[in-house]
């Protein structure tokens, strides 16, 4: 620019951004009198330099500053009657016209308080009219330019609160989706539809509008202070991310978009250097086209070639052949009339064989620009296939369950490559041409990623395969290689990831991979794209997770600062635009997204006005979500009864309870709270989460192992150092080392919790059992037993019993109790050996091996045998039920009996009337000695027959005593953890979903709580509180989904009363409620960590409220009636059934006597 005069004559250009006014003692100041020259409009220019103006403030300096350096321009107006100077700003756009990029350029030196200045600056502009006029302020409250009221949103507040997709919904039905949508699906639906096809540009999410006094608007990024007049476009990305809420059918989503853009194929990925053209091998051959020649002499490069004496003028055949695979978008190439007649006239084969490709330059090395990089050596192009498929990657215990999603939803149109673990993929060509979607486990997707040797694809020859005579195409077979995945091979339409969360890891092998792909369209699909992201639990009545306050509370004065817990979630939030959706600018530097998005978040003072907006502009750029009301509006889920079941324990777990909280007072003590060991400590954070874990158990069902004759040492030791000043405690610390020694000692000293310790069962109360029985049985000390004022049995050996009994029952006490005693000196023998093994404490591999078998208990060896008894049972089931479900699908009439209930011998003889004859036919099984596990019993037996169970648990341990339980009451039941493999549980997802057989589905929380689809059972247990949200959460819309039939969903979380799992249950419901930021994990709470650090004995709990239960040992039906009562008249739709005895694990279905559907059409499937 030609100089300061010159930007003052340009003000029509600048943004009018309000007024600025001082107070002075001298309004007759030489530097702004109301005689100097005048600007554009009207006021006085601002002087070069201020002379006699007293500014305590500092403001006029940097205004002064501001001008100078031409980041801004200022008129004055000097009030002389009020001793007021008036400044107008006005804001120059760094792309003023005809600045000569000056403006973009500036020194740091400048730049840098030039920046700092403007941010102060903005927020003291006022944008009154009256001032603008040079007349005092006629309002009370002032306007500012940019709004200092605080922006307390939360990262979660605004992905609750992005905007739902506004694209009009698909209104014709798609072909090939059998299922009907939603509304709001269709709308998901047509908005990645249109991202997907019409890409274009779209308006930098990276600027916030900025509006001037007289309408106009700029465009400003808040962490730079970058001014624009107009606004940058940037590429929008053909993809994104599907989080639209759990349970609102995400599946459904993309199959419908597959379907919608089925016959698209890819176009080659563009190129900076060089133009990319679709070709095939007939193209690349025969035709003469100016982008055909274009390709051909990348195969040449700077070599002579000679022409190709079998090219000739291509048919009308030959054209035909090319173009349906280059352009096969509307053609009925899949209609089978057509493909049969292709076949007759020999074309089908030709069309298969002649896949599209492009090639695909080496590109140049890092660092080579302009001439360099176009004129580098090269080895040859490589050849890329074009296909319409897409490649989804999903979760190992998900892969059946989309396979299933598949086969629901869609009709046979479809071409699905479920790839098995085991299995090589086919060559590129196979995969490119023959499939719609290519559906891979993660750990299988990891697998292919080892292979990317992607230099060895260059190369300068296309196809080496010999041409086959008189056939127009013949399919390559020479593209595959040992060091290159197939996957690498092809330019993949759409890339799909469910449950995406993990693309946040950019280091990982699989991060890699995903990133060399070639890939036109990638999507995330994930109802938490971050841990604290959880949605407003869709479906849960006028109860949301996150309920609103109340209106009478004003917003905090203070604008909030975001914690450093967030931070991790912005970094995720950035490595999945930047690696994975390649969005721009972020691709191009991955620091952009922290350094322009997350950091400005992350102030000391808190965000600046306009950096949380940045963030919901970026969000909304790549996030289809719709709003809870705009859902909930179309669909309601069913009602979700979230409920907290308080109860006590039972006086023998009482004892272990107050044993740990005795080892938290004496190391309290003994440390004085103070040096490293004490469990506090920041450096004992491992002890402190084994001990919590231990606490935790113990609330369900946990034995104390250790020397409880040394921890009564350690506590009288401490005892006697608190009394001689030895040691420092807190005023009441000795009387809580008394409590700790007289809890040890009544612990100790009690011979039935004593030999409870040795066995790691949770016992049982039995009633009427014969006393010869009992003592035969059990492996009580004599002391204990005389002590027991109930007979105590764990469940193994009630179920030993029972198939004793069952199998003779017409067996004598004597006889009775003489199997118990073989059964015990069993078990001693290989307590024995046991226990000579681990005093040899052999070296060898084969000794350490039997070792370790010894160490099983006959019950433990039973479980292993069980377990796969269990497995084999549960594929039979698995094959009935997918039989019967298949048939059920096609409408085919029929629903076998499962053949588990037809060859099951006991159920047999448990209805024989000789079982009423034995002496142990009136046992009775009552309480346990957890609380819990009666609570969950009662709940099982109550529902189970008709309704599902999912049953929840950190710990394998409390899902095996669970386990345990429901085998002892015969309740069907199937363990979903790591300790089967991905095979198995996927196995066990459909089984469950499809039998009625199975009542309750245990799960690992790690392993369960996240992609299952479950709505076959409608009742939730949590066995102990679950700290993390979104864990929550995710566990429990397996359940409460679209799909699920029930009008409620029951989910019940277990919780011991006055314990920390009590303090937990209510801490983070509060600070969920506040919307308060929530610990990583429960002991990193101030308040849990606190009731933990300060240990209260429990006292023994009495019986009132408690579950009483009281169930037979033996299902011994009711005798025959000898009159024979008259059956009602079955309805119409319903088949009459014989009447059979229910028992609590098992349901009988009534059979639909309607006659059968058409058959319909499957998709199928190709291991």
């Amino acid at each position: 620019m030609a100089g300061t005069a010159a930007v003052f004559t340009r003000l029509k250009e600048f943004l009018p951004a309000g007024v600025i006014t001082f107070c002075t003692d001298d309004p007759y100041c030489s530097s702004f009198t109301n005689d100097g020259p005048l600007a554009d409009d009207g006021w006085r220019l601002f002087p070069q330099v201020v002379v006699g103006f007293r500014d305590d403030s500092g403001n006029l300096e940097k205004i002064a500053f501001l001008v100078r350096h031409r980041f801004i321009a200022a008129t004055s107006y000097m009030d002389t009657s009020n001793a007021q100077l008036f400044l107008r700003i006005y804001i120059i756009p760094w792309d003023l016209p005809g600045s000569r990029g000056e403006l973009r350029t500036r020194d740091d030196a400048v730049l840098k308080p030039g920046c700092k200045y403007l941010r102060q600056l903005f927020l003291k502009i006022r944008r009154e009219h009256s001032l603008w006029e040079g007349s005092l302020a006629s309002s009370s409250s002032p306007v500012y330019f940019l709004s200092n009221e605080p922006d307390n949103r939360t990262l979660l507040d605004i992905y609750n609160s992005l905007p739902s997709p506004s694209a009009p919904p698909i209104q014709e039905d798609i072909p090939g989706l059998r299922s009907r949508l939603y509304d709001y699906q269709r709308r998901s639906v047509a908005t990645m539809v249109a991202r997907e096809t019409n890409p274009g540009s779209i308006e930098h999410p990276l600027y916030v509008p900025i509006q001037g006094i007289d309408g106009k608007l700029f465009y400003m990024q808040p962490a730079t202070m970058e001014i624009l007049s107009e606004l940058p476009r940037v590429s929008a990305v053909p993809g994104g991310i599907l989080c639209e809420e759990l349970g609102t059918g995400k599946t459904i989503m993309i199959l419908s978009l597959i379907l919608a853009t089925l016959d698209q194929l890819a176009a080659p990925e563009e190129g900076i250097y060089e133009e990319r053209h679709p070709l095939t091998p007939l193209a690349l051959k025969l035709f003469d086209t100016s982008a055909v020649i274009s390709e051909r002499a990348k195969l040449a490069g700077r070599r002579k070639t000679k022409a190709d004496p079998d090219r000739h003028f291509p048919s009308l055949v030959e054209i035909m052949l090319h173009k349906c695979r280059v352009s096969p978008e509307g053609l009925p190439l899949r209609d089978p009339e057509i493909q049969e007649r292709l076949e007759q006239q020999r074309l089908w084969k030709a069309i298969r064989a002649n896949v599209p490709f492009y090639l695909h330059s080496q590109p140049a090395p890092e660092g080579a620009v302009g001439r360099r990089a176009r004129t580098h050596v090269s080895n040859g192009p490589k050849v890329m296939f074009l296909t319409s498929a897409t490649l989804i990657i999903v979760p190992d215990n998900l892969r059946r369950q989309w396979a299933n999603e598949i086969l629901k939803h869609c009709t046979d149109i479809l071409r699905v490559l479920l790839v098995d673990d085991k299995r090589e993929l086919p060559d590129a060509p196979v995969l490119a041409t023959d499939f719609d979607i290519i559906l891979m486990s993660h750990s299988r997707f990891s697998h292919e990623s080892k292979k990317r040797n992607v230099e060895s694809l260059y190369s300068w020859k296309v196809c080496e395969c010999k041409p086959k005579p008189n056939a127009l195409v013949r399919r390559c077979k020479c593209s595959r290689r040992k060091d290159v995945s197939p996957l690498l091979q092809i330019r993949w339409k759409r890339l799909v990831v469910d449950e995406g969360h993990n693309t946040a890891e950019k280091q990982t092998d699989y991060a890699i991979f995903t990133k060399l792909l070639s890939v036109e369209r990638r999507w995330i699909v994930t109802g938490t794209p971050t841990t604290n992201l959880l949605g407003l639990n869709f479906g849960s009545g006028n109860e949301l997770l996150y309920p609103e306050e109340d209106g009478g509370e004003k917003a905090p004065a203070e604008q909030r600062i975001w914690p450093a817990e967030e931070r991790e979630d912005m970094r995720k939030l950035g490595n999945m635009l930047a690696d994975f959706l390649l969005m721009m600018p972020f691709a191009y530097d991955s620091k952009t997204f922290k350094t322009l998005v997350a950091d400005p978040l992350f102030r000391a003072t808190g965000p600046y006005p306009g950096d949380i907006d940045v963030l919901v502009q970026v969000m909304s750029t790549v996030m289809v979500r719709h709003r809870i009301e705009d859902v909930e509006s179309e669909v309601r889920l069913a009602l979700l009864d979230n409920q907290i079941a308080l109860l006590d324990m039972d006086p023998m777990a009482v004892k272990t309870y107050n044993i740990m909280q005795a080892i938290i007072a004496v190391n309290a003590v003994d440390s004085e709270r103070e040096h490293q060991d004490y469990l506090f400590h920041p450096r004992n954070t491992s002890h402190l989460q084994e001990l919590v874990s231990n606490i935790s158990h113990t609330m369900f069902w946990h034995v104390s192992d250790g020397d409880h004759e040394e921890r009564l040492s350690n506590a009288q030791s401490a005892l006697k150092h608190l009394e001689t000043g030895k040691r420092k405690g807190l005023p009441g610390d000795l009387e809580l080392i008394k409590q700790a020694i007289i809890h040890i000692q009544a612990a100790k000293e009690d011979p039935v919790w004593v030999s409870i310790q040795s066995q790691y069962h949770v016992f049982y109360r039995i009633q009427k059992m014969h006393p010869l029985v009992y003592d035969a049985w059990c492996t009580f000390t004599e002391c204990a037993r005389k002590a027991s004022p109930v007979a105590l049995l764990p469940p193994h050996v009630l179920v030993q019993i029972r198939q004793a009994v069952v199998e003779r029952p017409l067996s004598s006490i004597a006889k009775i109790a003489e199997i118990g005693q073989s059964f015990n000196e069993l078990e001693k023998a290989y307590r024995d050996v046991a226990r000579f093994h681990e005093q040899r404490k052999t070296k060898s591999s084969r000794d350490r091996h039997a070792a370790s078998e010894s160490k099983k208990m006959p019950s433990e060896v039973a479980k292993r045998a069980s377990a796969k008894e269990k497995m084999e049972e549960m594929q039979r089931e698995m094959e009935a039920a997918l039989a019967r479900f298949t048939s059920k699908f096609n409408g085919e009439d029929g629903d076998s009996p499962s053949p588990v209930n037809q060859d099951d011998p006991s159920q047999h003889m448990v209805a024989s009337s000789l079982l009423r004859l034995s002496p142990l036919a009136g046992v009775r099984i009552r309480n346990s000695l957890s609380t819990k596990l009666d609570y969950i019993l009662n709940e099982v037996l109550t529902y189970g027959t008709e309704e599902k169970f999912l049953i929840f648990s950190q710990s394998p341990s409390v899902l095996s005593f669970v386990a345990e339980a429901l085998d002892l009451f015969k309740i069907k039941h199937l363990s979903f953890s790591g300790q089967h493999s991905r095979e198995e549980r996927q196995s066990m997802i459909t089984t469950f979903e499809t039998s009625e057989l199975y009542r309750v589905l245990l799960l690992e929380l790690k392993h369960g709580a996240r992609g299952l689809n479950l709505v076959s059972a409608s009742r939730v247990i949590f066995c102990e509180p679950v700290w993390k949200a979104d864990v929550e959460s995710q566990a429990i819309k397996r359940v409460h989904r679209i799909g699920q039939t029930r009008p409620v969903v029951h989910v019940t979380t277990l919780a011991i009363r006055s314990t920390f799992e009590e303090v937990m249950v209510t801490r983070s419901k509060a600070l969920r409620e506040n919307k308060q930021e929530v610990a990583k994990a429960a002991t990193d709470d101030r308040t849990v960590r606190d009731f933990l650090a300060h240990p209260t004995f429990l006292p023994v709990p009495t019986e009132e409220g408690r579950v009483n239960f009281d169930r037979p040992l033996f299902d011994i039906p009711p005798p025959p009636s000898p009159v024979s009562r008259p059956t009602a008249a079955a309805p119409p739709h319903v088949q009459p059934v014989a009447e059979k005895p229910r028992s609590s694990g098992s349901a009988y279905v009534e059979i639909p006597s309607e006659p059968p559907r058409k058959k319909q059409k499957r998709v199928a499937f190709v291991d």
